[in-house]
């Protein structure tokens, strides 16, 4: 198993490393900060889990990042006459869904930051979170996401590779009654996550 001494290893005065420098694991195997940081995670959730439950995790996170770019496509422009908005707000419920949120949310911030898409995320009163971007720059938001679900697999396959572990190992390992139980709970914690109405919103002005 991956342990905690994998992920983060402690330098001056108690700060850590948010990788296993030791592997020479830098940013540049993942193309930039934000695959390292999706690395950091799979770590994260791999402590104390099989390669078959790690694979799920993988493909549930890959899952949320095709449902919110669906959702970000939704972001077209107005009717001839109609006013266009400026920002839209994407609900992140799918991602607070899956295990260790906060650095599935480093990762999106550093992927757009690298990008310089300007955005922001901001709590409502019942505790969740959106993401804040500009209208002009869904495209943008959506081929970084896109970006995310490949750096994903990629941290995914590191991951495994640590473990000596290939993905087809790691699917055979798992019985069909785990497979479906997986299932289950991956569709189901979706299902929960997703509101009724959409996960994109549309807004003249940008709100703080």
């Amino acid at each position: 198993m991956l342990g905690g001494a994998c992920f983060s290893e402690a330098v001056d005065q108690g700060a850590q490393k948010p990788l296993c420098r030791k592997w020479g694991i830098m940013p540049s195997d993942f193309g930039d900060e934000s695959g390292e940081k999706l690395f950091d995670w799979i770590l994260k959730v791999g402590q104390d889990a099989s390669e078959a439950a790690l694979l799920t995790s993988a493909e549930r996170l890959k899952g949320a990042f095709r449902n919110a770019r669906g959702e970000i496509g939704r972001t077209a422009g107005g009717e001839d006459g109609e006013k266009v908005a400026e920002w839209a707000k994407l609900r992140m419920s799918q991602f607070e869904a899956l295990p260790e949120y906060e650095t599935i949310k480093e990762a999106i911030d550093s992927k757009l930051n690298s990008q310089k898409i300007d955005h922001d995320f901001f709590t409502d009163q019942s505790g969740h979170d959106f993401l804040l971007f500009r209208v002009e720059d869904a495209p943008d938001v959506s081929g970084a996401f896109e970006d995310l679900e490949k750096q994903t697999d990629l941290a995914l396959d590191k991951a495994l590779e640590a473990r000596s572990k290939t993905r087809e190992q790691a699917r055979d390992a798992e019985s069909l009654d785990d497979r479906a139980a997986s299932a289950r709970q991956a569709s189901k914690a979706l299902d929960e996550a997703r509101a009724p109405e959409r996960d994109i919103e549309l807004s003249e002005m940008r709100s703080k």
